[in-house]
């Protein structure tokens, strides 16, 4: 837009940071689950960069109602993460804080556009996290008040709505504006990760090409396939654990528990005698409560009091070598066992080892090879292994495609 005039702006002139809304209670002793349910509606906020900032929901019977908050910037000054809440929470205390705007007719527009608070996030992270204002150790006073951000505006007549005077002109937000670079960021962003995976397709596109008027495609149950390990648990429970909120040098360790967020990654975790011992990588991990199946290519350990978090560990050698060996492979499995498993065949009380879990069908691609050669499956003098640049291939081809139907329909969830 020809008129769209950038201003500048101190953060402390837009914004005040108020913590009068934290939680006084101890985040250990409340009764959190990982997913939103009938009982527990209410997000709660704290200082951590996974899942915008939620670590959890609490009963609505814990939470004054004059805490709860909906529509806001949340901002933490331990490490500089601004988020955009668009579900009720309340924060936790310490370096938690709510951005409230200053200016009424700033937040009327905002909350009559909510896709600009996800610009301002956008922009208050760029300024925060690539300074040096902020890190661990470092509680921030008035450095950030004084950091300046540039907005897009236009100027408007005395008589319309407008947020800024200056030197007798008139000025408000260009939400259009930042309306289209918010879209236009999202198409970047997946044109960008579609380039990736075309580049990662190429690969594997001959193979492709050559196995598939050969593929065999043949049906499994997954306890033919795997083995669902539960041995290798953390003895502690998390509320006990010295746990991270994000991966540092002194906390390299994912710790996968019973969550649906980022991969089941609730946190990371330092080294020590148990973490090291029963530390993995390169792994499947099944959720026994969920369905769902994760594929971790960095350490990791387990955690679940209940003994419900899995790893999946192939039963054949020569399968197993396959998994060491391709990252694809790996994250083929895991949405085809997640898919498989999420139609309703998980529970508490269904083991994977036994039981439904167990015998359920996955259809794999197999050529088939020589007895000379490293061959998985062997069936009525016949040898077969798996189609590993026809799976590598078609898993690529299915993210690019996933990604190009997201700018064909603009999902992007402001």
């Amino acid at each position: 837009m020809s008129n769209v005039i950038w201003k500048d702006f101190k953060l402390g002139d837009l914004f005040e940071r108020s913590t009068k809304l934290a939680m006084c209670a101890n985040q250990k002793d409340l009764n959190l689950v990982e997913t939103f349910d009938e009982e527990h509606t209410i997000a709660l906020i704290s200082a951590s960069r996974n899942g915008s900032g939620r670590v959890g929901y609490i009963e609505d019977y814990l939470v004054d109602k004059d805490k709860i908050s909906i529509n806001k910037l949340t901002f933490d000054d331990q490490w500089g993460f601004t988020y955009f809440q668009k579900e009720r929470f309340v924060i936790t205390g310490g370096h938690n804080a709510i951005l409230e705007i200053k200016n009424n007719k700033l937040r009327d527009l905002l909350d009559n556009n909510l896709y600009c608070y996800s610009f301002l996030s956008l922009i208050i992270n760029k300024i925060t996290i690539k300074s040096e204002i902020f890190g661990y150790g470092y509680k921030i006073n008035n450095k950030l008040d004084r950091e300046i951000i540039l907005l897009p505006c236009i100027e408007v007549s005395k008589d319309e709505e407008y947020i800024w005077e200056e030197n007798g002109k008139y000025y408000t937000l260009a939400v259009e504006h930042i309306k289209g670079l918010m879209e236009q960021a999202k198409e970047y962003r997946e044109q960008k990760t579609i380039r990736l995976y075309e580049a990662e397709k190429a690969k594997y596109e001959a193979g492709y090409l050559r196995d598939k008027e050969n593929i065999v495609w043949k049906g499994f149950t997954l306890g033919e396939l795997f083995t669902f390990d539960s041995s290798n648990q953390l003895s502690l429970n998390k509320k006990f654990l010295d746990v991270s909120d994000v991966r540092t040098p002194e906390y390299p360790i994912a710790l996968i528990t019973q969550s649906e967020k980022n991969n089941g990654v609730s946190g990371y975790v330092a080294e020590n005698e148990e973490t090291s011992a029963k530390k993995m990588k390169n792994y499947l991990t099944y959720s026994m409560h969920f369905g769902l199946c994760f594929y971790h290519n960095y350490d990791f350990v387990l955690m679940d009091t209940h003994g419900s978090v899995f790893r999946v560990i192939p039963k054949e050698p020569n399968l197993q070598k396959i998994f060491n060996n391709s990252d694809e492979v790996n994250y083929f499995f895991g949405r085809s066992i997640q898919h498989i498993c999420r139609n309703g065949i998980y529970n508490y009380s269904w083991l994977p080892n036994s039981g439904r879990v167990a015998r359920e069908i996955i259809l794999l691609p197999c050529i088939e090879v020589s007895k000379d050669e490293e061959y998985i499956w062997e069936e009525n003098g016949k040898y077969y292994t798996l189609a590993v640049e026809y799976i590598s291939y078609i898993y690529l081809q299915g993210r690019a495609n996933y990604n190009q139907k997201l700018i064909d329909n603009y999902t992007y969830q402001y």
